[in-house]
């Protein structure tokens, strides 16, 4: 009897919260249909594995993964981020990131600039993207819309030095340290890139689509290799629920590569747009909590932990990431309507 009440309660708390996240969708007029045609062009394919740079915290660093969204807060942004992820794992990931964007008036119009930089690294592989960001502000009745361009190099690094044929120092029949695949000297090579987005937000909900690695760039090393980056789909939205001065935002990212493909749900409390603080769950592979408070002198400070779920769990402890901002004006001229962005920043 108690199993079959349990299972009931269980029951009833999956279908609450999926009855919330159609609710968002719903509000967020044709995103569900998008959602859906976005998970048909894979073709089936379900593959978990991370593609692109990951961060828990993309909701308040959308310039990351879309142009478009260039300028959107009509003020002057400056980031910066940084991710340790699988902490304890042996060459895991590390990720750093700067920007800047702002909205300036141009022609009767307005629009939004930025540049950024993306540094990546896994074991003895670095890569790193510079970027020209560019957005076309399109006022609408009930919110803005961004539509984006991204031009810029991504650059590949590959460190021979780093690496070793031995075990814990000790050669064997089959790791040896004189290896001719490791006498090489460390290689590299750059290759344009280009990536297109847009961005929309109204006072309670933005909508993000993006297409990074767009130019399908092919990196030649010295040595002849070839590093080919695949196009990157992304997909995010969310909704604030609430109007008081606490607010709960439930968010949706998705992104693809068109081998595989990445689910994130979460949720968002805002208390008197000071400090934020939430949950979120990414298929098949962790739950990360993040926490942001925004100081009086403009600043942000955020931090977020994955706590993976994955069978890697058994070699780290976690995923750890911080993020700083900086927001500050510079005398140009202002537009009259001004959608305010539902996530702290």
């Amino acid at each position: 009897m108690l199993v079959k009440l349990t299972q009931k309660v269980v029951l009833k708390c999956e279908k609450n919260v999926f009855r919330n996240f159609l609710r968002m969708f719903y509000c967020n007029k044709g995103v569900l249909l998008l959602f859906f045609v976005l998970i048909c062009i894979l073709n089936g394919q379900v593959i978990y594995a991370q593609n692109e740079m990951q961060f828990a915290g993309y909701a308040n660093l959308p310039i990351v993964v879309n142009p478009g969204a260039a300028g959107k807060t009509g003020t002057w942004n400056a980031v910066g981020a940084f991710r340790k992820q699988w902490v304890g794992f042996d060459g895991s990931p590390q990720t750093s990131i700067l920007g800047v964007d702002g909205e300036v008036a141009f022609l009767k119009s307005f629009h939004g600039v930025g540049a950024s930089v993306f540094h990546d690294k896994s074991g003895p592989l670095t890569m790193m993207n510079i970027n020209a960001n560019y957005s076309y502000h399109i006022e609408l009745s009930k919110g803005q819309v961004g539509i984006g361009l991204r031009l810029g190099a991504l650059n590949a690094a590959f460190n021979v030095s780093e690496l070793s044929a031995t075990v814990d120092g000790a050669e064997t029949d089959y790791h040896q340290s004189s290896d001719l695949a490791l006498q090489g000297s460390d290689d590299s090579g750059t290759s344009f890139d280009v990536g297109l987005g847009g961005f929309y937000q109204s006072s309670k909900s933005y909508i993000s689509l993006s297409m990074l690695h767009l130019s399908c760039p092919k990196i030649e090393l010295k040595s002849g290799t070839q590093i080919k980056a695949r196009p990157i789909l992304t997909f995010g939205s969310g909704y604030k629920l609430g109007s008081g001065q606490t607010n709960f935002e439930p968010r949706l990212f998705f992104k693809s590569d068109f081998a595989s493909w990445q689910l994130e749900m979460s949720g968002n409390v805002n208390m008197k747009d000071k400090i934020g603080f939430g949950v979120g769950y990414r298929l098949q592979d962790a739950i990360f909590f993040t926490f942001g408070i925004n100081l009086s002198n403009g600043m942000y400070v955020g931090y977020g932990y994955d706590l993976c779920l994955s069978e890697l769990h058994r070699y780290n402890s976690g995923s750890h990431e911080v993020g700083v901002s900086y927001t500050f004006n510079i005398d140009v001229e202002k537009r009259t309507k001004r959608y305010k962005s539902v996530r702290i920043l």
